[in-house]
């Protein structure tokens, strides 16, 4: 009998099509008595999707093939093999045992359709340019332009050989019948905190500090969370307003009130609101270079530079400064300029239009 699994992939993989024995009576006679679980095979190339060749003199392979997968059963192999690119076996006595190793080798010379890659579950969460990923997909694109069929899957075994993020221990699955590959990679031991430290910004070397920081990050997130709609209107609109929480409200103590003939109750609460303005501060910097035509060199080599690489002509250096820390510098000044008292009368003024309803400003800037 032969192999089942072998026999139900090469099925499926040609859609029903036969395997043509070509060029030996007795080879195809064997293959026809064995049980082959519904694999097809004819003595003949035409409709047949992978072809077995036996050895005969004046036959271009290749033409007759004609992009089919196809192996040659011959005594001069290591020849062929060079001419012809394909996989061959010599001739042998034809036993269920050496059909089988026939279909292996023909298996071999379909081509892979697709390259998987498997990763831990929790690195899937890592950007395509992390460390650790960006090795892996590295080597594996110096690979995969390597592999053309199935017999070439085997120059994968050493991906990760030598990697400092994955183990070198990796597993190779197939599915034949859709031509796909799949790599199981594994992360090398203790990768798992070094990523959380690239991630995090912060140390994270055990349990311990991973739970530290997991608290803290936490803490953080609530107080994001408070802010986060008004910081998003503040980006959008140029003004946000932070709603209070339940845990932030102050309930004074109920009062009665009267009116004419009628008693009713007060009840009164108060909460400290957040409101956050973006203001749009504008800096600029025009530092002296000598005469006319050094500043005219000068403008013309940044406004090209700009061009291709903004972010180097903001480094450039000037005076022993870049142009970016100039502008910095000249920004924060301008944030700070906001007299203490003048940020008072602001708190005031707004605390008494939202408290009495008011919306009318006079505003004298001197």
């Amino acid at each position: 009998m032969l192999d089942s699994e072998i026999c139900s992939g090469m099925n499926e993989r040609l859609g029903g099509a036969a395997v043509g024995v070509c060029g030996n009576g007795e080879l195809y006679s064997a293959f026809c008595a064995a049980e082959s679980g519904g694999l097809k095979f004819s003595d003949k190339e035409n409709g047949c999707g992978a072809l077995i060749f036996a050895e005969s003199d004046g036959v271009n392979y290749s033409e007759v093939a004609n992009g089919r997968p196809f192996i040659i059963v011959t005594g001069r192999g290591q020849e062929l093999e060079k001419t012809y690119g394909c996989a061959c076996a010599a001739p042998q006595d034809w036993d269920e045992g050496a059909l089988n190793g026939l279909l292996r080798l023909l298996s071999g010379e379909f081509c892979v359709r697709s390259v998987g890659i498997d990763i831990p579950e929790w690195m899937r969460f890592l950007p395509a340019d992390s460390s650790a990923i960006s090795e892996l997909l590295s080597r594996v694109s110096e690979k995969c332009g390597q592999i053309k069929k199935f017999k070439d899957i085997s120059a994968l075994d050493d991906l990760c050989e030598g990697a400092k993020f994955w183990s070198p221990a990796i597993e190779l699955k197939f599915n034949f019948s859709t031509g796909g590959a799949n790599i199981v990679c594994r992360a090398q031991d203790g990768i798992f905190f070094e990523m959380l430290s690239e991630i995090a910004g912060d140390e994270i070397d055990g349990e311990y500090s991973l739970m530290r920081y997991v608290r803290s990050a936490a803490e953080a997130k609530r107080g994001y969370d408070k802010v986060r709609d008004a910081l998003d209107c503040a980006r959008i609109n140029g003004y946000g307003i932070v709603t209070p929480a339940d845990e932030d409200l102050t309930y004074e103590q109920p009062g009665v009130v009267k009116q004419g003939s009628s008693v009713g109750i007060k009840l009164r609460a108060s909460a400290p609101t957040y409101h956050i303005i973006r203001v749009d501060v504008g800096g600029e910097v025009s530092p002296i270079m000598g005469d006319s035509a050094q500043s005219e060199s000068l403008v013309a080599g940044m406004m090209k530079g700009f061009e291709t690489d903004p972010e180097a002509t903001w480094n450039t250096d000037v005076f022993g400064r870049s142009l970016k820390s100039m502008v910095k510098e000249g920004l924060s000044a301008k944030m700070n300029s906001i007299q203490e008292d003048t940020r008072v009368k602001l708190r005031k003024a707004i605390t008494r239009m939202a408290n009495e309803g008011k919306g009318g400003v006079i505003c004298i800037i001197l």
